[in-house]
């Protein structure tokens, strides 16, 4: 749901660019210019609001997914609007890559790499499914990355900041040099855990960063409104004439050059609620509204194998409005079917027992959800549980 203070007002103009690359510091950096897509020059209007000048962007993903400088994508199913999975509002994008796809492993959206704001602040909400991994490969989901200065002979490196997926642990990597010519790999290189993975939840984040190359960097992070690095006095980017820019999505880059170091065959992430500030920002400003509530409180969600069926159960506690629960299966938690539907008491401040027996499960991994529907048709999804037969 865009937030009430946003209205439309002309903002950015955008000029070509070569696609930028997110590296393992360890590995030689091989820019593609054929993975981005770049937009063409033009002016695009986003909901920002029209008294606040510390904003510089919103995305509620409405509608579109926005006008970005930078497009990483092979396919059009590789970044999508969803109505399935959304923190708030209409929609939410999907960002998905398959190892089928041979080199392409990247999915991503970047703003303009033009950025003179040396102070930013940076919001956006992340969703993983269940089928979501856990793997030693590391996946990148944000990245800010640097454009080099070309003029001196530089080439471009992996960036001096991003927030990756390793072993289940979200994780922020941070590349320094001060010398003006910086080549690949030779930096200064620190990885911090920054905690284990949420899946079926939405989270929130939000990034203060003061970048510099010396001993005067600021980097804050706040995940659900709590304060999880607080970094001063330490440096955090290379020593270029512009900062690092913003960019988000899905980048695997041991699908191409350490191919056995991966298990999975593809990734999902979803993405809402982006908001990119000046220093004038602050966690308020920036920070995305209240989640709704779901049209029920759910007590509880089960499913369990009974003889050749799977059998499950839900409890409310609180119902207002509510007109019915569809069950929905799929049987890669990404594509799902409506199997059943039971009908809502409605309203109701007590204890409601439910239960569906889904009699005909596929063989393997069965995932279910519950997508509980109001009377004014508005809908929200359960967390998913699965069972194997």
């Amino acid at each position: 749901m865009s937030k009430s203070m946003f209205t439309r007002l002309l903002l950015l103009s955008f000029v070509s660019i070569c696609l930028l690359n997110c590296k393992n510091p360890d590995l030689d950096v091989a820019r593609n210019p054929a993975e981005a897509q770049a937009e063409p020059d033009q002016t695009i209007a986003r909901s920002i609001p029209s008294k606040d000048t510390s904003l510089v962007a919103y995305y509620d993903f409405e509608n579109d997914m926005g006008n970005w400088y930078e497009k990483s994508m092979c396919c059009d199913w590789a970044i999508q609007l969803t109505k399935q999975v959304r923190r708030s509002g209409l929609g939410a994008l999907k960002f998905e890559i398959r190892r089928q796809d041979g080199n392409v492993s990247r999915s991503e959206l970047g703003q303009k790499p033009i950025n003179t704001n040396q102070d930013g602040w940076y919001a956006f909400s992340t969703y993983f499914p269940s089928s979501f991994t856990q793997e030693s490969s590391e996946d990148c989901i944000t990245q800010w990355q640097a454009k080099p200065d070309l003029a001196l002979g530089e080439e471009w490196r992996s960036p001096p900041m991003l927030l990756g997926i390793l072993n289940d642990h979200f994780v922020l990597e941070v590349r320094t040099d001060a010398n003006k010519i910086t080549k690949q790999g030779n930096y200064t290189f620190n990885r911090i855990d920054l905690g284990p993975v949420e899946k079926e939840n939405w989270l929130d984040w939000v990034f203060h960063v003061k970048w510099a190359y010396d001993n005067t960097g600021v980097i804050e992070i706040w995940r659900n409104k709590q304060l999880v690095l607080s970094r001063f006095n330490q440096p955090n980017s290379y020593n270029d004439d512009l900062y690092p820019y913003f960019k988000i999505g899905l980048y695997k880059w041991d699908w191409a050059s350490l191919a056995n170091k991966s298990t999975s065959s593809s990734r999902v992430m979803y993405v809402d609620e982006v908001t990119i500030g000046t220093q004038f920002s602050s966690l308020t400003n920036v920070s995305p509204d209240p989640i709704n509530a779901l049209p029920v409180k759910l007590a509880s969600f089960k499913v369990a194998k009974s003889g050749g069926a799977a059998h499950l159960t839900w409890a409310t506690t609180e119902e207002a409005n509510t007109a019915r629960f569809e069950i929905e299966r799929s049987l890669n938690a990404r594509d799902w079917k409506t199997i059943g539907s039971k009908s809502a008491v409605g309203q109701s401040r007590s204890l409601v027992n439910y239960n569906f027996a889904d009699s005909a499960p596929k063989k393997g991994n069965n995932y279910y959800r519950l997508k509980i529907i109001d009377n004014d048709r508005t809908y929200a999804y359960s967390s998913i549980k699965n069972v194997n037969f």
